[in-house]
């Protein structure tokens, strides 16, 4: 059972050496079998597709699929279910914590940062920037795939898009030139340590989002939501030790993980760029083309922030906009207590707005509309359970 004691820097340090043994040899087989230009043509075929394509592909796959299909025995179902519907009640305000704290704490992260960058340009071969902002839209996505009620059972989206991440991945570590990678200094392209605090951004941090705007939720529903990440986790091929058992020791792997690799980068600036630029474009309001920075800042803390080139925009407005928010999401969760309609609070409105408007991305790029699962669509648009 992981301890705080067993995240020293030794450890870790050993982690980011440390990748995943059943996708890179799945990944490294499939070249030896097809050939690297056929196993770059599937590269190329996971990045542009947003569901995976299992009609194509290659037989020499199927151990890697079979290996992967379900959530480890030890997950309880029930508190998958309890984290399914904490998702179902405020997923609107969990994706706009996604973008605005899960993934700048990502991209402060300096040696991560890295392969984020080398990742988008690996699949795009280009250097324009919505490569990354349609890389942060697709995060969205994947996050409402393995938090749909019924998504983590076998088959299903939430399943299939964790393989296809994982897959995605030991691509990415067997397809990096070793020139644009220096592994002694960064460590192995998405190590377990790079992988472990995106887990932690992924669920601590979205569920800490909750308490950041003063909305309660029972701790033990909480805890299901870490539960259900940890299983994610573990398909995902993240190291066990790497797992937190409770809400309070995932707080301190991702502290600790911060601590050690939080540092201005220029990767990171990029990152940042992009993922402004992305909101800018989604916000339903245009008097507050300043909240994405302002949020960021209230949501991480502004020496984090700062690592990214945030700094607090001038004017009162930008400023204010955490707290103005703030407010309406204690006003909205008494509203929604009072009268169990979600569509009159403004925050829910406010959030899927941006999510609706990630749209765009996909219809011009992947000829897909993103998608949000009925059962959802009706506890956030239309008041139903």
């Amino acid at each position: 059972m992981p301890t705080s004691t067993t995240w020293n820097a030794e450890f870790l340090d050993q982690m980011r050496q440390t990748a995943d043994p059943l996708a890179d040899q799945a990944v490294a087989h499939l070249v030896t079998t097809e050939g690297r230009e056929a196993a770059q043509r599937l590269f190329d075929l996971l990045i542009r597709r947003i569901e995976m394509p299992l009609d194509e592909l290659p037989p020499s796959l199927k151990d890697y699929w079979e290996a992967t299909q379900q959530l480890p025995d030890w997950v309880d179902s029930r508190r998958v279910e309890a984290a399914h519907g904490l998702f179902r009640d405020h997923g609107p305000k969990f994706l706009l914590f996604l973008y605005y704290k899960s993934l700048p704490l990502l991209y402060c992260c300096k040696n991560g940062a890295q392969v984020l960058v080398q990742t988008s340009r690996l699949a795009h071969n280009r250097e324009d920037i919505t490569i990354f902002t349609r890389r942060i839209a697709e995060t969205g996505q994947f996050l409402i795939d393995v938090m749909t009620d019924g998504g983590l059972q076998p088959g299903k989206t939430g399943i299939q898009s964790i393989q296809k991440v994982r897959l995605i991945h030991a691509a990415i570590r067997h397809f990096i030139p070793p020139e644009r990678w220096d592994t002694e200094r960064l460590g192995m392209p998405i190590n377990q340590e790079d992988l472990a605090v995106t887990l932690m951004t992924f669920s601590v941090a979205v569920a800490d989002g909750l308490e950041q705007f003063g909305i309660p939720e029972p701790t033990e529903r909480l805890e299901s939501y870490l539960h259900c990440w940890k299983g994610i986790g573990a398909l995902l091929g993240i190291d066990e030790r790497l797992l937190p058992t409770d809400l309070a020791s995932a707080r301190t792997l991702l502290e600790t993980i911060l601590k050690r690799q939080a540092a201005p980068s220029e990767a990171g600036q990029l990152l940042t760029k992009a993922l402004v630029e992305f909101a800018e474009r989604t916000l339903p309001a245009e008097r507050m083309d300043d909240a994405p920075q302002s949020l960021i800042n209230y949501l991480i803390g502004r020496e984090r922030a700062q690592m990214l080139g945030i700094t607090p925009p001038a004017g009162c407005l930008p400023a204010a906009a955490p707290f103005f928010l703030k407010s309406l999401f204690r006003a909205g969760e008494r509203l929604e207590d009072k009268i169990r309609e979600p569509k009159s609070v403004f925050i829910d409105w406010f959030s899927m707005q941006m999510a609706r408007r990630m749209v765009g991305y996909f219809d011009t790029y992947k000829q897909r509309h993103f998608e949000v699962p009925e059962r959802m669509r009706q506890a956030w648009f239309e008041g139903g359970g």
